[in-house]
């Protein structure tokens, strides 16, 4: 795994702490709001962190190699695995805590959000350099 150094991956960083500021904020102040004034909003305020979560780790992965698709795609592949593993230990493993289905949805489309995001920025700003082919 080649790791990028910060000032080139600077600009997904910023994106990286700009959706945790936004996902802490959804998570305190909007889920407790619409908790107590008993609003309908969809699941969002119950789903939102799993949806963050799926955009943040895509966005993580995307910082720490040299863009390169194919890895990518595994690490999408990954990232929903672990996000779908966790929404199923909490059902089964974990006693305080509940499973619930929408999670799960929530998650599949943060990754899927968030990888069709990196390859459109990337391919529009070229946030992160390419990988060189190797001509030996």
């Amino acid at each position: 795994m080649k790791f990028i150094s910060l000032k080139e991956s600077k600009n997904v960083w910023l994106i990286i702490i700009a959706l945790t500021i936004i996902a802490i904020l959804f998570k305190s102040i909007y889920r407790q709001y619409i908790t107590e004034n008993h609003i309908q909003d969809f699941r969002i305020s119950d789903t939102s962190p799993n949806f963050f979560a799926g955009l943040i780790i895509m966005f993580f992965y995307f910082t720490q190699n040299v863009y390169n698709k194919n890895k990518f795609i595994k690490n999408a592949f990954f990232a929903l695995v672990g996000l779908i593993g966790y929404e199923l230990v909490q059902g089964n493993v974990l006693t305080y805590r509940t499973f619930d289905f929408s999670d799960i949805v929530a998650s599949i489309i943060g990754v899927i959000l968030a990888y069709f995001l990196c390859i459109e920025l990337n391919n529009r700003t070229t946030l992160l350099p390419k990988e060189k082919s190797s001509n030996r």
